[in-house]
């Protein structure tokens, strides 16, 4: 009769076992963390969108109180707008009836986009 406080040869994970787990986790975790930084730069992304459609709204609802077009973030903010953190928000206005926009953030998968009123188009 075997004592039982004595473990058969069995018991336990081989090192083979465990370094295969290790390497499994490990590659798992590479596929993550790439996914995770895809899905932080789309996000950058529609946040700078979003800023651009918010602001020529904001542009056109200036225009319609004082029929001018404001050159500065601080006029449109009278009107209701506001930025997302992180933004850089530039305004340019070309003629008395156009201006473009131009929002900027880091480690978006563009470094910035332009809104342009005449054609109403993201690039």
């Amino acid at each position: 009769m075997q004592p039982s406080n004595v473990s058969s040869p069995e018991a336990g994970f081989t090192l083979l076992e465990l370094i295969v787990v290790v390497a499994v986790l490990g590659i798992l975790a590479a596929i993550a963390i790439q996914q995770f930084s895809l899905f932080r730069s789309r996000a950058m992304d529609s946040a700078m969108r979003s800023d651009l459609k918010n602001a020529a709204l904001a542009m056109e609802s200036y225009y319609g109180e004082f029929l001018d077009y404001p050159t500065t973030l601080n006029a449109i903010q009278i009107v209701g707008y506001r930025k997302t953190g992180g933004v850089t928000l530039t305004i340019s206005v070309t003629s008395p009836s156009s201006f473009t926009l131009n929002a900027a953030m880091p480690n978006g998968t563009q470094p910035s986009f332009t809104f342009d009123s005449t054609t109403g188009l993201i690039n």
